[in-house]
């Protein structure tokens, strides 16, 4: 499918009203020819002042000199204001329309990010796609509001002021479009430049937007390190790059609007030259003459506006190519067409010869074979890159397995919808990322629409409630963008909170407690214990004691399972368990 008719597409639910603008387009386009010619009647017909009386084409008595005058001017002051009625309706109607479109395509972007699965986000930077969300899907709007109804516009006005024009003087009509063949050459020249140059730009932005994210999320990194002039000089580069991107593009469209411009002043000084020969000769009025001038400028106005819509075109063009572009990114973690449905309450978990790589990367994960009982705590050990929190991943499918098969309750997780899955499980990270709003907007996060009365029982089941209560506004305390306002042990209870506000029957642990001090980290150890007696648990750590209090213990070893026992059992065979315990406590 065409870009044109991709951007297209998002305007069909607004075909009525577009229409309805475009009827009232061409009743703009009709009073705007009207505007020139009382100017022709007052020179023509007024300043003369006749003996007899002035008369209007329209009647035959005599009106004097100041009536007729006075008459003219309000004519040509209703016609304007007429005008401006109709083209105020029709703009507002086409700037509504585009802003719907707008919003449209901005959140069917936003829904795909946020449905793409880790896979894709792993590989790009975040800023690099709010830039497309907020800025580059205004090209959609662009396309049509500066694009299709522009040119609509520009055509009616070319074709209805050629028409009078030629009913006037076929000769003039014939000169005035002389300079057309060079207009389309010029446009011709530049578009392809412009769209380079704007989607370079469109780039550089991204590219400034990300430092300037980067810098500012890591504040405290650059604050510790003294970085802060190192940073500063980082971010100068960008932007020049952005700035020397800018002029280039500014200097193109400059360049682009000389040229057009020097194309109709030579237009309007030959048709100048030939007029004045017309109205000496007596073959033209000197009114009929101003009213051609008047149309010139309603002809090469739209022909002016033409060559810049193709240019703007050309920016949105860019633009909208990469708006596309994540649109056209296939999902790799997909939906099945018929999923089939989880039943009600918890199910044993089993990973059949489970392998997995990253793209272009060796494998992470090796022929996982084990089986997690209903209720059944298990805990997941191993050394650093031994793939213990990608086997956690699997489960809420932020990847799909490269071999092998991960099943619930005897479904093999591919045939299950991801949304469905996943409000099956609760998840607890390493570091709970809270988002800007209040305690209570957090908690709640884990099962939308839950009374405060069920928030504040999480709350003290997670054993947060009276930190949360000391806080200056209490549960309607602002945590800060990503929760800076707290400590790391009151971010860690605020998600297990919302782990016991979910009260899913599978749990998944990700190193938990890994970023807390020592006494934090043995009271939210009870508090974990608490929280893994009731679901199905999958415990992902390297804290060896924590991993104690799990029903099993599987240990990984460059992705392959290598032990799996009681914590007691394991240290007794001295093997793969023994040798971190070791390295551990010593």
């Amino acid at each position: 499918m065409s870009l044109m008719w991709r951007i297209l597409r998002y305007y069909r639910p607004f075909a009525g009203r577009i229409l309805v603008a475009f009827a009232l387009l061409i009743a703009a386009t009709l009073l705007n020819l009207l505007k020139p010619w009382p100017l022709k009647f007052v020179v023509d017909s007024i300043l003369p002042a006749p003996q007899g009386g002035i008369h209007f084409p329209w009647g035959d008595g005599g009106w004097s000199f100041p009536a007729a005058l006075s008459l003219t001017c309000g004519v040509l002051v209703g016609i304007h204001l007429l005008w401006g009625a109709v083209n105020l309706a029709q703009t507002y109607t086409l700037i509504e329309v585009g802003l719907q479109a707008l919003l449209r395509v901005r959140t069917e972007l936003y829904a795909y990010l946020q449905s793409l699965p880790l896979r894709f986000h792993d590989g790009r930077r975040s800023s690099d796609s709010s830039f497309r969300v907020a800025y580059d899907a205004q090209a959609v709007q662009t396309y049509f509001n500066r694009g299709f109804a522009t040119i609509l516009g520009s055509v009616l006005t070319l074709v209805g002021t050629f028409v009078v024009m030629w009913r006037m003087s076929p000769l003039l009509a014939l000169l005035s479009l002389g300079v057309v063949p060079l207009l389309m050459m010029a446009i011709l020249r530049y578009a392809g430049r412009i769209r380079r140059e704007t989607a370079a730009l469109q780039a550089q932005e991204s590219d400034v937007l990300a430092k300037a994210s980067e810098g500012l999320s890591s504040i405290r990194v650059v604050h510790a390190f003294g970085r802060e002039s190192h940073e500063v000089d980082l971010f100068r580069r960008e932007a020049r790059e952005s700035l020397e991107a800018n002029l280039r593009l500014s200097m193109t469209n400059v360049a682009s609007t000389l040229v057009v411009g020097t194309l109709l002043a030579l237009g309007t000084a030959a048709l100048l030259w030939v007029g004045a020969g017309e109205v000496m000769a007596g073959r033209m009025t000197l009114g009929d003459l101003l009213v051609f001038l008047a149309y010139l400028g309603m002809l090469y106005s739209p022909l002016e506006q033409l060559s810049y819509t193709a240019w703007s075109m050309e920016g949105a063009a860019a633009a909208a190519q990469r708006v596309f572009e994540v649109l056209d990114t296939p999902d790799d973690v997909p939906d099945p067409q018929s999923p089939a449905r989880l039943p009600a309450g918890p199910g044993a978990i089993e990973f059949q010869g489970v392998g997995f790589r990253y793209a272009r990367g060796d494998e992470v994960l090796q022929g996982l074979t084990f089986r997690i009982q209903p209720g059944e705590s298990v805990a997941v050990v191993g050394g650093t890159g031994a793939g213990k929190t990608t086997l956690l991943s699997l489960l809420p499918r932020f990847y799909d397995p490269s071999t092998g098969q991960i099943s619930i309750h005897g479904i093999d997780l591919r045939n299950l919808a991801k949304q469905d899955l996943r409000s099956r499980q609760a998840l607890v990270l390493q570091e709970t990322i809270l988002l800007s709003g209040t305690v209570q907007e957090n908690i709640a996060y884990g099962r939308l629409g839950a009374s405060f009365r069920e928030i504040e029982i999480a709350a003290q089941e997670a054993q947060a409630h009276e930190f949360i209560l000391a806080l200056p506004n209490g549960y309607q305390t602002q945590v800060g963008e990503r929760g800076v306002m707290l400590s790391g042990g009151q971010r860690q209870r605020i998600g297990i909170a919302r782990a016991f506000l979910r009260d899913a029957p599978i749990l998944l642990l990700d190193e938990p407690t890994s970023a807390l001090d020592a006494t934090t980290e043995r009271e939210l150890l009870d508090v974990l214990g608490k929280l893994m007696s009731r679901p199905t648990t999958l415990l992902v750590t390297h804290r060896l004691h924590a991993a104690h209090r799990a029903d099993r213990i599987l240990v990984l070893e460059k992705g392959r399972l290598v032990e799996e026992g009681k914590g007691e059992e394991l240290l007794r065979r001295k093997g793969a368990y023994w040798r971190l315990w070791q390295a551990t406590n010593g």
